[in-house]
């Protein structure tokens, strides 16, 4: 019962649906396109999964149409990450910020020409917008990356050894361990 009432709570918000929404769809795309391709039995259930998994991803693009003004009040908050110590991560996520700002424009106009609604070639924004994502994303593993190397570089040359801590510590009863 306390998983039950556990999903209800993270359906209540908009980050728990889209995560259901997102993995629903990931996992009849893989099941649909695995019974399509090994079982063609089956072929006709794995193509009405393909078909959900569609639907789902249209879902997810009509919700994202919403995330405007988040993003923006977001971006607006962080500005040019003043409170960043390190320069790298300071203008990576400057970029990554300036590349979601841009992403989603670009997806809701592919959307609209896709709805009918504007007489634009939707493929055209739709690989405009696909490149903005990936660009935030490498961005994002570039931030991740530079600072799991300056974690480990904290980890293995620490401003206080540990035989100066241990002394200390044996010393005066407590060590007060520092770190840049």
């Amino acid at each position: 019962m306390a998983s039950l009432s556990g999903l209800a709570s993270a359906l209540e918000s908009y980050r728990g649906r889209d995560r259901l929404i997102r993995v629903l769809g990931y996992c009849c795309q893989l099941v649909g396109g695995v019974l399509v391709e090994q079982c063609p039995t089956r072929s006709e259930v794995g193509t009405r999964l393909l078909v959900v998994s569609t639907q789902l991803s249209h879902c997810r693009t009509i919700l994202r149409l919403f995330d405007d003004l988040s993003m923006f009040v977001y971006t607006k908050q962080y500005g040019l990450g003043a409170q960043e110590e390190d320069t790298f991560v300071r203008w990576v996520s400057v970029l990554g910020n300036l590349a979601d700002q841009l992403y989603y424009p670009c997806e809701h106009v592919a959307w609209a020409a896709d709805a009918r609604v504007l007489h634009v070639d939707s493929s055209r924004w739709w690989t405009l917008s696909t490149a903005f994502w990936a660009l935030s994303l490498l961005l994002g593993v570039a931030r991740s990356l530079w600072m799991l190397l300056k974690l480990r570089q904290r980890l293995w040359s620490p401003t206080v050894p540990f035989t100066s801590m241990y002394q200390a510590a044996r010393a005066g009863g407590q060590a007060e361990a520092t770190t840049p």
